[in-house]
């Protein structure tokens, strides 16, 4: 009977230990993932704003969000050895697919009360998959589409393109939402495993 136990126990710390190893693994490529994926989208902004003004911009972005989060996704799949999905979400969403579905929704609400100087990341845990939630802070480049005080053609352009656009008023520090790291756990065990 003690050795069933002793092989019991030790069966539960072994996966318990894996189990530690893949969220911590996780923690830390959705980070990099995150941080890599709002730099390309900063620097898509800045260089429509620059070469084509808020009007670009926005059309830019209306047509190539999507487009470009996908395209993220794949090429930091591949850079960091794991099948990785991104999305960003937001209470005060532009595009009607960044709203929170049910799951998001309690966690969205928590981290909306982090302190950007100490963000802190959510993991949530499913059979197949980890998801993290990295919060987003409003930083001063958005604020040419997202701040309280909008020029009258940014608010025409911006009503052109989303008709229930709720993603104004913001100033720089705001929590803006997050960004959904969705890491697929076989990939991860076997990133792991190469370790």
């Amino acid at each position: 009977m003690r050795k069933l136990f002793f092989l019991l126990s030790s069966v539960f710390l072994f996966a318990e230990n894996n189990q530690t190893k893949s969220i911590e693994a996780a923690k830390k490529i959705a980070l990099v993932a995150s941080t890599e994926y709002l730099k390309v989208l900063k620097n898509a902004m800045k260089s429509h704003l620059m070469e084509k003004g808020p009007k670009g911009a926005i059309d830019y972005c209306n047509k190539n969000a999507y487009p470009l989060t996908m395209k993220t996704s794949v090429k930091l799949s591949r850079k960091l050895h794991v099948r990785l999905k991104l999305k960003r979400i937001s209470f005060k969403n532009r595009n009607v697919a960044d709203y929170p579905n049910a799951t998001d929704v309690p966690i969205l609400k928590e981290l909306s009360k982090t302190d950007p100087k100490h963000p802190k990341m959510y993991v949530k845990e499913y059979p197949t998959r980890i998801d993290v939630y990295q919060p987003i802070y409003v930083q001063k480049i958005c604020l040419r589409c997202h701040g309280k005080h909008l020029n009258k053609d940014v608010v025409k352009e911006l009503d052109k393109y989303y008709e229930n656009d709720k993603a104004r008023g913001y100033k720089v520090g705001d929590f803006r939402g997050a960004v959904v790291v969705t890491i697929d756990k076989k990939s991860l065990e076997k990133y792991l495993h190469n370790q």
